[in-house]
């Protein structure tokens, strides 16, 4: 769908005074897409519908040959003129915990930022990143969480953060971690995929999965969400 703005002028008049001359939107033009998509931000309908979703998914294998997924899912719509937003976790079983983390940014100020950093021979890691037009499917038993909240699941190993500055998760490996989620900081939001693994035999795969609907977002080429940082260090090979 195309959207178009116009600037718009108004004029306070006193009472009973003559209408204000219109005459300078005699030469006005209408913004193209193309010229609004080069703005800062973008633009939507007063009461339109719209959709926002990013689904983080990791599969792993350790070297103990256990194979376990975590999940995480946010979805931002319009309900009833107003904004609302759904965080949904994959593990039923998970409680309350007051021990957060940081996700590591290495001082990028927005963008998306994939970072894999091994130590070890044997190895696997991945980190994909998928942005299409759309709506996300359920995750698979995925419970709601509050905003403000950070939980543990039920095994220990996966830390899941609902709050302001960090909303993600981070998965404790036998010899290393792995994490996803998005950082907002000083203003800037960044998506991160991290793996980190010191050790042998580890199968480790970051997914993201972004989808959106009711917005324009201009042209998607190689520079996803407008800035991207792909980090990769070997040690120890």
């Amino acid at each position: 769908m195309k959207l178009c703005m116009m600037l718009l002028l108004t004029v306070a008049a006193p009472v009973m005074a003559s209408s204000p001359s219109l005459s300078v939107f005699k030469h006005s033009q209408v913004l193209t897409d193309f010229e609004l998509d080069s703005m800062k931000g973008k633009y939507i309908n007063s009461g339109q519908d719209y959709y926002f979703g990013l689904q983080m998914q990791t599969q792993f294998i350790q070297d103990n040959g256990i194979q376990q997924q975590v999940g995480m899912q946010i979805e931002i719509a319009q309900v009833d003129n107003q904004p609302s937003i759904s965080i949904t976790i994959s593990d039923p079983n998970a409680i309350n915990s007051q021990n957060g983390f940081q996700l590591d940014t290495l001082g990028q100020t927005a963008g998306l930022q994939q970072r894999i950093q091994i130590a070890g021979d044997e190895n696997l890691a991945v980190n994909e990143f998928d942005m299409a037009q759309g709506h996300l499917t359920p995750l698979l038993q995925g419970i709601n969480v509050a905003v403000g909240t950070t939980l543990v699941s039920h095994n220990g190993s996966t830390t899941f953060s609902a709050n302001a500055n960090t909303i993600g998760y981070q998965v404790d490996l036998v010899s290393g971690n792995a994490s996803q989620g998005i950082s907002y900081q000083d203003g800037n939001g960044q998506l991160v995929q991290s793996i980190f693994i010191n050790g042998l035999n580890h199968g480790v795969i970051n997914q993201s999965t972004l989808r959106y609907d009711g917005m324009p977002v201009g042209p998607i080429e190689s520079n996803i969400l407008g800035r991207q940082i792909s980090d990769l260090t070997s040690m120890g090979f």
